[in-house]
């Protein structure tokens, strides 16, 4: 049976989002179906054995049983905390277990354990649990591309923490407020709060945030097309990780320097700093989320040499990763990228691609920009092979969601697209 046959007699219910990550894994490895399967084989067309799944049903059991268990744990926790006058700790408990949440991709259910633990940490006179819990919400409206919640928590965390001279606190807001702009591409605020925040770190000899800063740094001055300052910035953040011993910083911090050499033509030096990243993230603990994005931009760079076999192969590695990772964000990208590289080759059936990115998307919750990321590229899509009023549908539609999450930047880019085609 195919995947796509299966995932559609399974009701899209929150509670059933193990079974379908056991559904995607449980299909056989993707250098054994695709060598048979023509170039447009998608996930949903590989197979998957319903006996193959019930025996692996008891490992996914256990895995949600101890879930629920360390859950249920942080609950009894929070109320003993409260029940002896201590909801400090209480707000302790509940941000582990929305932590816990974010860890497996539950969102949603992340989002809801912070919303509690920040109307606890909001009565209490000391203000640290409450910069904690915004610094949680910050972080996580970042990555669901709600950039403007994000920036209203951070600005509240920056305001507590100052007041209660927490340093960490106020570094930590300031980093989050230079992320957002970046994302927003408001270039001369990001720079504001990234050198607030690393003035910060500086006096505080606090060398990790400082590293991160200057990698924050780089990556939106690299955005904006200052590659001088990105270099430099790259270099100190590498510096400060590679004396830390940090190789999971350091791997992100090569991840940038690869997008940098890229954006400047420098294929060879772009591959270098992949690799390199690569071989950084086998020397931490894994992260199959960060190798699998690493790939995903070695990808684009054989792409943009037009380097179609070697695009292929990367992007299937990619997938495999994602598949048994259950990396449903990561297999959307996957699929958007397998669609850009049909599109490139000039082969219309890479619609399918583009298709079962939309279906992934939707099984996201909360992920309007995922999704609009994906009509985005089928409106490229669509133009490259030459259908221009196809094109605009998707770009519109890109659009709407793009100015739903407030993502700006991106909203820009759409709406510039979108003028060209009616010139």
């Amino acid at each position: 049976m195919r995947v796509e046959q299966a995932l559609r007699v399974l009701p899209d219910l929150e509670a059933l989002a193990p079974l379908r990550a056991l559904l995607l894994s449980s299909a056989p490895g993707v250098q054994s179906t695709w060598a048979n399967a023509g170039q447009n084989l998608t996930v949903g067309k590989r197979e998957v054995a319903p006996a193959e799944m019930r025996q692996r049903m008891g490992t996914v059991f256990k895995q949600i049983t101890d879930h629920l268990s360390q859950l249920f744990e942080a609950y009894v926790g929070a109320l003993e905390c409260l029940e002896r006058e201590s909801p400090g700790e209480a707000v302790a408990n509940l941000l582990a277990a929305g932590a816990l949440e974010e860890h497996v991709g539950r969102l949603k259910q992340a989002r809801a354990w912070f919303g509690v633990a920040l109307d606890i940490a909001e009565g209490l006179p000391s203000r640290r649990p409450e910069v904690e819990t915004l610094l949680s919400l910050g972080r996580l409206n970042v990555f669901l591309g709600y950039y403007e919640e994000a920036a209203r928590c951070y600005q509240r965390c920056l305001v507590l923490a100052e007041a209660e001279f927490d340093q960490a606190g106020a570094i930590d807001a300031c980093m989050g407020l230079g992320t957002v702009a970046t994302e927003q591409a408001v270039w001369a605020g990001g720079h504001a709060w990234f050198a607030r925040g690393l003035r910060l770190a500086d006096a505080s000899r606090d060398e990790r945030r400082a590293a991160q800063l200057h990698h924050g740094t780089g990556e939106l001055a690299r955005r904006q097309g200052d590659f001088t300052l990105a270099n430099n910035s790259l270099q100190q953040a590498r510096e400060r990780f590679e004396a830390l011993g940090d190789a999971h910083e350091m791997a992100r911090v090569l991840l940038t320097q690869g997008l940098l050499e890229a954006d400047l033509g420098l294929a060879a030096r772009a591959a270098s700093a992949y690799r390199e990243a690569l071989a950084w993230t086998h020397r931490s603990a894994p992260d199959a989320g960060l190798e699998v994005f690493i790939r995903l931009n070695f990808a684009r760079l054989h792409l943009r040499e037009r380097r179609f076999l070697e695009t292929e192969q990367e992007i299937r590695r990619a997938e495999q990763l994602a598949v048994a990772n259950n990396l449903t964000r990561r297999l959307v990208q996957i699929c958007t990228l397998f669609g850009r590289l049909r599109g490139e080759q000039g082969d219309e059936n890479g619609f399918v691609f583009f298709e079962q990115a939309i279906h992934f998307a939707r099984m996201l919750e909360l992920f309007p920009v995922v999704e609009a990321q994906v009509y985005h590229e089928y409106g490229n899509f669509k133009l490259l092979l030459g259908h221009a009023e196809e094109s605009r549908g998707y770009l519109e539609r890109a659009r709407e969601l793009f100015e739903l999450a407030g993502a700006s930047a991106d909203l820009e880019r759409v709406k510039a697209e979108i003028s060209r085609l009616s010139a």
